[in-house]
């Protein structure tokens, strides 16, 4: 039987090894390590590097001209501003709109400014339960709720359900890794089960906190509105997995339906975050200042669901590095994340991806939740 472990405990000793000690550590491992862009952090393994150790994509940027952070569009932000306000008061059992809530900076951050700027617009914030939630997002939850003063829904699924999905998905993985198969999927059903939820109690608008690199580079948009003939459709697959090769027709069933239900209205699908386009430092601070989040329990690493370690030490098995490193890479090429940090972050987990340290009690852990062992996700521990 694994070894049970905490791991907000795992987490936190994970980030304090990042801030104190890799730094050292690094120089005397770094010839066993993938040598990273010096501009964007990004590893040898997911872009080419030039002679002189920048990156293929740095390079393109750089020919191209582009400045290195993205400049703010205010016409975008004034229309989503007239799509909030147009929607304050159109839904028709007492909320028009439902916010998508995981008790993280981003999420917390969302429902306090749409409060701010637009009162007249009844939130209804809403919170899937993935089985896999980290404890630290839940307290987080627990404790902002109240100081948000909003009314908030849990949706929880049968734990076999997600079980059942986690395991398919991180064993037919995409080509983008862990965070276009597992990650993706859990996404997807998280807005499923939004999309249901408000069609089914007239809730014209669902406002989720996806930054603007999740939009473009996760669900490939380019805008902050989802199109509607792509909200009509019912789902059939998801990261490219076919639902029926996964489920029973009961499993199928749980997903979002599309127009195929006459009886159920298609709400407007925002990311807010999108055309705000802030830096996450900007988020962070706002958050303590609002008086929602302490810094310490604001990170990804803690704030993520349980799944995160196992699904970064399989990338670095499958991919030799994690594929949640090129949204990260991206945001620093524009300004908008700090690179040293995240490139210890990652440094760290390809090394301790390979050793076990701190993370293989977790790993192992984890995949006995989902049925799995090492052999099953192609994990090696020297």
């Amino acid at each position: 039987m694994a070894q049970e472990v905490d791991p907000v405990k795992t987490a936190r000793l994970f980030e304090f090894y990042v801030g104190n000690v890799w730094p050292l550590q690094r120089r005397f491992v770094a010839g066993r390590l993938a040598r990273r862009c010096t501009a964007c952090g990004a590893s040898e393994k997911m872009l080419p590097l030039s002679a002189a150790g920048v990156c293929s994509e740095c390079e393109r940027v750089a020919r191209e001209g582009r400045p290195a952070q993205r400049a703010h569009d205010p016409a975008l932000e004034a229309d989503l501003g007239r799509i909030l306000a147009g929607a304050a008061g159109t839904g028709t059992q007492g909320h028009d709109a439902l916010v998508m809530f995981s008790g993280g900076k981003d999420s917390c951050y969302l429902v306090r400014r749409m409060q701010n700027e637009h009162p007249g617009l009844r939130l209804l914030a809403c919170t899937v339960d993935n089985g896999f939630m980290s404890p630290v997002a839940k307290r987080n939850i627990d404790e902002v709720l109240p100081r948000l003063d909003i009314d908030h829904v849990f949706i929880r699924p049968r734990r076999s359900f997600y079980v059942t999905l986690f395991r398919h998905a991180i064993t037919h993985l995409n080509a983008q890794g862990c965070y276009g198969t597992v990650d993706f999927s859990d996404g997807e059903f998280m807005l499923d089960s939004a999309r249901r939820l408000a069609a089914e109690k007239g809730i014209p608008l669902i406002l989720c906190g996806y930054s603007r690199y999740q939009v473009e580079d996760g669900l490939g948009l380019n805008h902050f509105e989802s199109p509607r003939e792509r909200e009509r459709q019912p789902r059939t697959e998801t990261a490219g997995l076919k639902l029926a090769d996964i489920f029973d027709a009961e499993g199928c069933r749980q997903w979002w339906p599309g127009q195929t239900r006459p009886d159920l209205d298609v709400p407007r699908l925002v990311f807010p975050l999108y055309a705000w386009d802030l830096e996450e430092e900007q988020i962070k601070r706002q958050v303590v200042e609002w008086g929602l989040i302490a810094d310490r329990n604001q990170s990804p690493i803690v704030t993520n669901h349980r799944l995160i370690p196992l699904l970064g030490v399989v990338d670095v098995h499958r991919l030799g590095y994690s594929s949640f490193e090129p949204e990260f890479c991206r945001m620093i090429r524009e300004g908008k994340a700090e690179r040293e940090h995240w490139q210890h972050t990652f440094e760290f987990l390809e090394h301790t991806s390979r050793t076990g340290l701190f993370v293989k009690p977790l790993v192992l852990d984890l995949l006995a939740e989902l049925g799995l062992t090492v052999d099953d996700v192609g994990v090696r521990f020297g």
